[in-house]
C-alpha cells in the first residue's frame, strides 16, 4: 500500500464534490457498497471475505483488509467517486469503481482510494453481487485533530526563535495547541514582543520601506504558533513556567486566537466526509507565528522548507509580502541561485484544448489534455494549477481512468491522488474537464499609469483575455515549455487571436464541449514550445495579412516565410493596417541582432482600452490602443515615450524573444524579460527615429532608475512598488534599469562582443528558462572577461554609485580623471563628449573599473569643452571637482 502525505504550509485543502451519479433507489452496488461499510465499522474481518468473489485469492483478501481495518478507527466512511462499466463483463453486470474511504480515529486519519470491480454473476439476483478485484489502493495520511488544552501555563521570558525571528512573551499565558503527537502549537497572551532582524541587506531594505525602519520589533498581546511536536521542549527550554489559573476571559480569548487562526495555515477541508476540522502537522524545522501586532495589524512569519525561498514575513489581509528569501540553510545547500524548475515533479509536453467561449459573460467551458512526464521517484499525487473560479467535473487518464482530486482553496490548485506512485520518466495523459466564469486578465503591469483619468464619451470595445495570470486551462504549477493545440468556440460576431499558428478548423465544433448554438471555432497549432497559452476574443476584423522571408538566419522559425496577421477592433482598423507595416520592419531588425525568430507566425491583436499598454504571449501580441476620442495623459510613467509612438509594438514583439523564447528562471529574473524587451525596442527607436529620440530614451531610463533604486535592487522582480502597491517602480526599475544596465554592458564591452554574446545567450537558453548567471557566462565567453562584479552591483545590489571627476584641456589632449566614492566599486562605462572649437563633437567611452581613474585623450583639433555622461547611458551620480 502506498501513503501519500500532502503538505501545504498557509492554504486550505478542500475535497471536492463525490462524483457519483444518482442511482436507483434498489441499487444493488451501493447496498453492496454499504454492506462493505457496515464490515469495516462492525471491524468484523470474518465477514469481510464473503463480500469478494470466490475466485478472489484469499492472501489477497487478508492482505486488502490490512489496509482498510485500521486499527483504533471509530469511524469509516465510504464514497463513491465513479463508476464506469467493466471490460469483459455484459452490460449491466459488472462496474468499475473509484471508493474513497475516510478512516477516522479519535484524533487521526486517514484517507484510502481504491479501484473496484464489483460484478453480478450470470443469472444472479440483486444480493449476489461481489467485489471481484480491489486494486490501486493508495492513502493521504497525517490529517489530524487539534484541540487547545484548556490549562494554561503560566510563563516569563519566553522565547521562540526561527531564523531571523523572535517571537518573545515576557510575562504571561501559554495554551498548548495539541494532537495525537503531541503539542503542535501555542496559543500566546499577555505582553509581548515580535522582533524580525532579516540578515539580507536587500530585505532590510524591503523591510525599511514597509515598517520605517530595518529591524521590526512590534509589540502584541495574542499570537498563534504552530511547530513540529517534536521540537516543543526545545523551542521552550529557557522559559520559566508556573501553574496558572484561567480566568474565563483569558480562556475565551485564548480559543477565540485558535478558532481564528488555526484554519489558516495547515488546514485540510474535508467537509464532505466529515464534520471535524483536519489538520496537517509542521515538519522539522518548520515554523509558523500569527502575530496580532499593534502598530501593523496580523503579521505572519513562516519557515517552511518546503520552499525555495524558505523564510518570509508577510501580511495575510492585504496580501502584502514584507520579506522573502532562502534560509542560511537553504543557501548553503543550493547556492546563491537556483530555478524553480528544480522542484518540479512532472512535465508537460503537450497540451490539446477544447473550449467554448461566452466573451460577454465571461464563461469558459473546457476540456485539456496534458500529455506529461514524471522526473521524480514514486511521485503519489500530482499537482496541477486551475483558477479557483473554475469547477473541475471530471479527472481522468488514458492509463487509469478516473482519479480522484482535492481542491487547495485560495491556491488555484487541485492535487490529483494517483492510483500508484509513478516512476521516474514515466508517461501520463491527464484529462480534465471543468467550467466557470473567470474574469478576463487585467494588463495593469503592461500598462502605462495615467496621470488623468481619460475624457471619452466613447466606451472601449469589450475584449476577453485569459493569459498568463488567469490559470484558465490545467497546467504545472511551474511552469514549463510544451507545444501545444488549442480549439475555441465563439460566438459568431468574435474572432480569437491566440497561442500557436491558425489551422483550420470546421465551424460545427463538435469535439467541443457544449458549443454555442450560433458560434464559430477558431483551431491553433503551437509547434515551437512556450511557456504558457493565451488567447484574446473580441469583435475585430482581419484587416492584415503578410508573409515575410526574415532570410536563412532565422533556423528557429523554419524554412517557410514567417506570417504576420493582424486583427483589430473597427475604429481600429486604420491603425491595425498600419501596425502591419511596423511589425514587419521591427521583426526583420530583431531577426538581424539574433540570428533567428523564434516562432513561425506572430498575430497582432489591435484593442480598444482606455491606456495603451500590451502584453505579448508566444506566437502573438495585444496591443491597446485607447478610442480616437479618448485623451489620457501618461507622461508620469516610465515606459511612457513621446517621441516613439511605436513603442509599446517594439516592445512586445521583443517578448517573442526575450519572455517566451528565453524564460526566467524563477521571479528574481523577470528583468531579463522586460529589461531585454525594453532595451530592443530603444534599439528599434535608435535605427528608425535616430539618436535623439533614443537619447530622449535612455536620459528616462536613467532619470527612473537613480529616482527609484532606494526600493530595491533588480533582482527583486515583482516585489519592487509591492509594498507601496506602485507598479511605476517595477517598471522604473525591472524595465527601464534593467534596458539602462544592458547599454552599460554593450558600452563596457562594445557592439561586436555583446551582440555575439546576446546571440550566445539566446541560442543556448531558446525554448528553456534563463537567469541572471546563464547571461553572464555567454557575455563572459565572448569577451573573455570575469564580469562577477558587473551583475553583482547593477542586478543584485540597490546602491548607485557618485563619481567625482576632473577634465584638463591640454593642446594635443585631454586628460580625464575619475573617482569612485564609497567602499564598493562598480564598473562604469561614461561618455566623455569633446566639444571641439569648429563645434564638432566627438564620443570617447572611458570605463571606470577601479576607485581611481585617469585617461589621457588624444586629440588632432583644439577642444573647446569636455561633458561628461551627456547621453545618460551611465547610472551614476557625476559631481565635478
Amino acid at each position: 500500500m502506498r501513503t501519500a502525505l500532502i503538505v501545504v504550509a498557509c492554504v486550505l485543502v478542500s475535497a471536492m464534490p463525490a462524483y457519483a451519479q444518482p442511482r436507483p433507489a434498489a441499487d444493488p452496488v451501493d447496498a453492496l457498497l454499504r454492506q462493505l461499510e457496515r464490515v469495516i465499522n462492525a471491524k468484523d474481518r470474518t465477514g469481510f471475505p464473503s463480500l469478494f468473489d470466490a475466485a478472489v485469492s484469499k492472501d489477497l483478501v487478508t492482505q486488502h483488509s490490512y489496509d482498510l481495518f485500521l486499527p483504533g478507527a471509530v469511524r469509516t466512511a465510504l464514497f463513491e467517486r465513479s463508476r464506469g462499466p467493466l471490460e469483459g463483463a455484459p452490460v449491466g453486470d459488472g462496474f468499475r469503481l473509484v471508493i474513497e474511504f475516510f478512516m477516522e480515529t479519535p484524533g487521526r486519519a486517514r484517507i484510502v482510494t481504491a479501484g473496484l470491480d464489483v460484478r453480478r454473476p450470470t443469472g444472479g439476483d440483486a444480493a449476489s453481487w461481489r467485489i471481484s478485484s480491489i486494486d490501486s489502493i493508495s492513502a493521504i495520511d497525517g490529517l489530524y485533530k487539534l484541540r487547545l488544552n484548556p490549562a494554561p501555563l503560566g510563563v516569563r521570558n519566553l522565547e521562540l526563535r526561527s531564523e531571523d525571528v523572535i517571537v518573545s512573551l515576557q510575562d504571561g499565558l501559554l495554551y498548548r495547541v495539541e494532537c495525537e503527537l503531541g503539542v503542535t502549537g501555542m496559543v500566546l497572551i499577555g505582553r509581548g514582543e515580535l522582533r524580525f532582524s532579516p540578515a539580507s541587506a536587500t530585505e532590510r531594505g524591503q523591510l525599511r520601506i514597509f515598517a520605517g525602519t530595518e529591524s521590526l520589533a512590534a509589540a502584541f498581546e495574542t499570537a498563534y504558533i504552530r511547530i513540529s511536536p517534536s521540537e516543543y521542549d526545545e523551542f521552550v527550554a529557557t522559559a520559566a513556567f508556573s501553574d496558572a489559573v484561567a480566568d474565563s476571559r483569558s480562556a475565551r480569548r485564548a480559543q477565540d486566537v485558535f478558532n481564528r487562526q488555526s484554519p489558516k495555515s495547515f488546514g485540510v477541508d474535508v467537509s464532505d466526509m466529515s464534520r471535524d476540522t483536519w489538520h496537517l502537522v509542521p515538519t522539522g524545522d518548520d515554523f509558523l507565528a500569527e502575530v496580532d501586532t499593534r502598530r501593523y495589524d496580523t503579521l505572519t512569519y513562516l519557515r517552511s522548507n518546503q520552499q525555495a525561498e524558505d523564510v518570509s514575513l508577510f501580511r495575510r489581509d492585504d496580501r502584502k509580502t514584507i520579506a522573502l528569501y532562502p534560509s542560511v540553510a537553504k543557501l548553503a545547500a543550493r547556492g546563491r541561485f537556483y530555478s524553480e524548475d528544480s522542484s518540479r515533479e512532472h512535465v508537460v509536453l503537450d497540451y490539446a484544448v477544447a473550449a467554448s467561449i461566452e466573451p460577454q459573460r465571461q464563461f469558459i467551458r473546457a476540456r485539456t489534455r496534458l500529455s506529461m512526464r514524471i522526473r521524480s521517484t514514486a511521485v503519489p499525487t500530482l499537482m496541477v494549477r486551475l483558477a479557483d473560479a473554475l469547477a473541475v467535473s471530471s479527472v481522468s487518464s488514458v492509463e487509469y481512468g478516473r482519479l480522484l482530486h482535492l481542491r487547495l482553496d485560495g491556491q488555484n490548485m487541485i492535487a490529483i491522488n494517483l492510483p500508484r506512485p509513478l516512476q521516474q520518466d514515466s508517461d501520463l495523459t491527464l484529462v480534465i474537464e471543468y467550467a466557470g466564469r473567470l474574469e478576463s486578465q487585467n494588463l495593469d503591469i503592461d500598462t502605462v499609469q495615467s496621470e488623468a483619468p481619460p475624457s471619452s464619451n466613447q466606451l472601449a470595445e469589450a475584449k476577453y483575455l485569459l493569459s498568463n495570470r488567469s490559470y484558465w486551462y490545467p497546467q504545472n504549477p511551474i511552469s514549463d515549455y510544451a507545444t501545444a493545440s488549442l480549439r475555441l468556440t465563439v460566438p459568431n460576431d468574435y474572432r480569437v487571436v491566440a497561442s500557436g499558428e491558425p489551422i483550420a478548423a470546421d465551424n460545427a465544433a463538435a469535439s467541443d464541449p457544449a458549443p454555442p448554438q450560433q458560434g464559430r471555432t477558431f483551431a491553433f497549432q503551437a509547434n515551437q514550445p512556450l511557456r504558457y497559452l493565451a488567447f484574446v476574443a473580441s469583435r475585430m476584423t482581419r484587416v492584415a495579412e503578410r508573409k515575410i522571408d526574415l532570410g536563412s538566419e532565422s533556423a528557429g522559425a523554419g524554412s517557410d516565410p514567417m506570417t504576420i496577421t493582424v486583427d483589430a477592433n473597427p475604429r481600429l482598423q486604420s491603425r491595425g493596417r498600419a501596425a502591419a507595416q511596423t511589425a514587419d520592419d521591427i521583426l526583420r531588425f530583431y531577426t538581424s541582432l539574433t540570428g533567428d525568430a523564434p516562432y513561425a507566425s506572430a498575430a497582432l491583436a489591435v484593442t480598444e482600452s482606455d491606456l495603451p499598454g500590451g502584453h505579448s504571449p508566444a506566437y502573438f501580441s495585444l496591443i491597446n490602443e485607447p478610442p480616437a476620442a479618448t485623451a489620457p495623459t501618461w507622461r508620469g510613467d516610465p515606459a511612457a515615450f513621446d517621441g516613439f509612438p511605436d513603442f509599446f509594438l517594439a516592445h512586445e514583439l521583443a517578448h517573442q524573444w526575450w519572455g517566451q523564447a528565453v524564460g526566467w528562471k524563477n521571479y528574481h529574473e523577470q528583468w531579463l524579460a522586460e529589461g531585454f524587451a525594453q532595451y530592443f525596442a530603444a534599439m528599434y527607436a535608435q535605427k528608425t527615429r535616430g539618436e535623439r529620440v533614443f537619447g530622449d530614451m535612455l536620459r528616462q531610463f536613467r532619470r527612473w532608475a537613480l529616482d527609484q533604486s532606494a526600493q530595491g535592487p533588480v533582482y527583486l522582480g515583482y516585489r519592487l512598488g509591492h509594498l507601496k502597491s506602485d507598479l511605476r517602480v517595477f517598471r522604473a526599475l525591472v524595465y527601464n534599469k534593467g534596458a539602462a544596465v544592458l547599454h552599460m554592458l554593450r558600452m563596457l564591452l562594445g557592439d561586436e562582443t555583446f551582440f555575439r554574446g546576446l546571440r550566445l545567450f539566446y541560442e543556448d537558453r531558446r525554448y528553456q528558462k534563463a537567469g541572471t548567471e546563464d547571461l553572464e557566462r555567454a557575455m563572459e565567453i565572448a569577451s573573455g572577461r570575469v564580469l562577477d562584479r558587473f551583475f553583482d552591483r547593477w542586478i543584485y545590489n540597490a546602491d548607485l554609485p557618485r563619481v567625482s571627476y576632473r577634465s584638463t584641456i591640454a593642446e594635443r589632449s585631454v586628460t580625464v580623471e575619475f573617482e569612485q566614492a564609497g567602499p564598493a566599486i562598480f564598473d562604469i562605462p561614461v561618455t566623455v563628449r569633446l566639444v571641439l572649437a569648429n563645434g564638432q563633437t566627438r564620443d570617447v567611452i572611458v570605463p571606470i573599473t577601479d576607485k581611481q581613474i585617469t585617461r589621457s585623450i588624444p586629440t588632432d583639433t583644439p577642444v573647446r569643452e569636455v561633458q561628461i555622461n551627456r547621453d545618460s547611458a551611465a547610472l551614476a551620480e557625476f559631481d565635478e571637482r
